[in-house]
């Protein structure tokens, strides 16, 4: 069977109107559980970054801490930790979601800051300046669609709690 011009020229059409309608599908909103664990690696790697400006995209204008900290004294809490020094690591563990609407999440995990040029935790403990925290906090899809901590309180760890 020959092709020709006409009908390569249709296929070529169909397959890119093919490709069209898979790229525009709409694709499922991820779940809670999903949405919160996308925003706790985005924001570390903002963080490990130094974009105080990303970093700070997952704080609601809402927020409030534990501590009785609003929105802009925790920035300037996170500019203490992550500007200090050269090299910032930061290792999320143990990191646990509950969803409590399909808008709303609380959310437990353990942070560990480092000075270090180590790319593993395992290493990190090695010519490094450490602090560990326990963060517990409500994540809330805003108006925008946006994730945000909207509470949050934390704990030093001692070393012991880090295993």
């Amino acid at each position: 069977m020959t092709l020709s011009r006409g009908r390569i020229l249709g296929l070529g059409l169909a397959l890119l109107a093919a490709g069209a309608v898979l790229a525009f599908w709409p694709q499922p909103e991820p779940g809670v559980t999903e949405a919160i664990t996308r925003q706790v690696v985005r924001m570390t790697a903002a963080a490990e970054r130094k974009d105080m400006a990303e970093l700070m995209e997952g704080v609601s204008e809402s927020f409030r801490s534990g501590e009785g900290w609003d929105k802009r004294q925790v920035k300037g809490v996170l500019l203490g930790q992550v500007l200090r020094g050269t090299w910032v690591r930061i290792f999320v563990r143990d990191l646990q979601i509950t969803e409590r609407s399909p808008s709303e999440g609380d959310f437990q995990l353990k942070i560990i800051f480092g000075r270090s040029e180590a790319g593993e935790l395992e290493d990190l403990a090695r010519d490094s300046m450490l602090s560990a925290y326990s963060i517990l906090g409500t994540f809330q899809k805003e108006e925008d669609g946006e994730w945000r901590v909207v509470r949050a309180k934390h704990r030093s760890l001692r070393p012991s709690e880090l295993l």
